[in-house]
Parts: structure tokens; C-alpha cells; sequence
């Protein structure tokens, strides 16, 4: 392969001074302090505005920002993946109806996404797909139509999407995505956004944080679950997969114990 690190993501746009525009939303409709331009408020008072907004789970103001990202040579797993968060994204994906493939392609998928494949189960993944071109070519030359075509290649192709998306949106898909519980070519995407978003606007990025790390607790507590690495040794847990321990009322992460409704009564 001539390029194993094919994979990519672009800002191609965003939210100009995407802070300050989310804290005119927070002090606008909070304190009403009446802002009809970015300048009428300083750096320190939309960090402070923003910290404020994030103790809480009131954060429609983060809608307030958006940014525009093209991600390059992702796999088709990963897109499906993706689109399943339907708030606040938009997508525009390349279409294999029209646009046509060739063995080039192949040079184009990123081993980062297939790491639990030793060098040998590698190169007979590649066959497989380099199989799939091959048979998606012969169509082809059949005269079979692109779009029918194109259902003999796997999600294993690399291809380009566009996505837009709102600050709020991006927070929360983020925070499972970002997760040791994700899929580790999705850790890849969420960690590049997140770099993206920094050199924007670090405390933006900074608050790009996995879903644990969000509500300060250990939120993966299911039997489908993995030992969370993310809770080894933070101050909310002291065990992994924190079972919660409600005979004194509260448990130790703060957590207290649920009301239950009382029926016939």
C-alpha cells in the first residue's frame, strides 16, 4: 500500500469567534445584558458565560456555533455509524451511484481502522477487497449500471463525507465516541475533531470529553459492557464498571437512591 495513513479530516469552516457567539446566546437569554455585537462582550466573560452554561444541562446555547469538517478516505462502517446521530448534523456524502471506483481505491483504506488484524489477516483482508473491485469492474464492463455495481463492495470502502454540525451536537456525540468503550477507529475520528476544534478555540475543545467524564460517574454499567478505562482511578469511582451502593442513601460517587413510586396506595 502506498499510503496506510490515508485517512483525513478538514475544518473547512466555522462559527466565526464560536465562543463569544455561544456566550451572547447564554447572556442574551439569561442576564439579558442586550449584546448585538461580539465586541460588546470580553474573552474573560463568554469563558466565564460558557463554564457557567456547562455546570448545566440548559445548553441550548451551544447551538449557537457550528462547524463544517470534510473527512477524507473514512471507512463506510464508520459513516453509517455516524449518521445515526440525526440532531444538530447535517451530511453529504459522496455518492457511489456516480462516482466511479478503480483499483486505486485500495491504496486508500487506513490499517488504523482494522487494528485487531495481525500482517498476515491484513493482507488477506486486502485480497478480499481488492476482489470486490475486481468484480465491481467486470459489472461494469457488462454495462451494468454504476449504482446496481456498487452492491458487490463491503463497508470496508474508504470514501468522503461532508458533515456540518452545531456545538451542542458535537459535545454530546462526541463524549461516547471519544469513550475507551468506542470502537477504536471511531476514537481516531473523535480525537482529530477534537484537535480541530482546540486550534479554533481551546476551551471548546478541552470540553470535548468522554461521556464519563461528562457527568462525572461511570455511566457504563450494563452486562454489554467493557471494564471502562476511562473511571480507573478517577475521584468518582474507585473501582471499575462502579456498581452503585445505595444503603446509606447516597453512594460515595453522589449518586443518591432513586425514588420508586408506590402503586394501590
Amino acid at each position: 500500500m502506498k499510503n496506510k495513513y490515508s485517512f483525513k479530516i478538514h475544518l473547512i469552516s466555522h462559527t466565526s469567534e464560536p465562543l463569544k457567539a455561544i456566550s451572547c446566546a447564554i447572556l442574551n437569554l439569561g442576564i439579558g445584558k442586550d449584546i448585538i455585537k461580539l465586541s460588546d462582550i470580553t474573552k474573560k466573560e463568554a469563558e466565564n458565560a460558557f463554564k457557567d452554561t456547562v455546570k448545566s444541562w440548559l445548553t441550548s446555547p451551544l447551538e449557537y456555533a457550528s462547524f463544517n469538517f470534510f473527512v477524507q478516505n473514512v471507512p463506510l462502517f464508520i459513516i453509517r455509524e455516524w449518521q445515526r446521530a440525526r440532531i444538530g448534523w447535517s451530511y453529504a456524502e459522496r455518492s457511489m451511484r456516480f462516482y466511479q471506483l478503480d483499483e486505486s481505491i485500495i491504496d486508500k483504506i487506513d490499517r488504523r481502522f482494522y487494528d485487531s488484524m495481525d500482517d498476515k489477516q491484513w493482507i488477506a483482508f486486502l485480497e478480499i477487497c481488492k476482489s470486490q473491485i475486481k468484480e465491481y469492474l467486470k459489472m461494469r464492463k457488462q454495462g451494468i449500471k454504476t449504482s446496481d455495481c456498487r452492491c458487490v463492495i463491503g463497508v470496508w470502502l474508504p470514501t468522503q463525507l461532508q458533515v456540518s454540525v452545531n456545538y451542542r451536537a458535537l459535545r454530546e456525540t462526541m463524549a461516547v465516541r471519544l469513550s475507551a468503550q468506542a470502537h477504536s477507529g471511531w476514537q481516531i475520528v473523535a480525537k482529530e475533531i477534537k484537535k480541530l476544534v482546540a486550534e479554533v478555540e481551546p476551551i471548546l475543545g478541552n470540553n470535548l470529553v468522554n461521556v464519563c467524564e461528562l457527568n462525572q460517574r461511570c455511566v457504563w454499567q450494563s452486562r454489554m459492557d467493557r471494564v471502562c478505562q476511562d473511571c480507573i482511578g478517577k475521584p468518582w469511582t474507585k473501582e471499575p464498571n462502579h456498581v452503585h451502593d445505595f444503603s446509606k442513601g447516597q453512594c460515595s460517587c453522589g449518586e443518591f437512591k432513586p425514588k420508586t413510586k408506590k402503586y394501590g396506595r
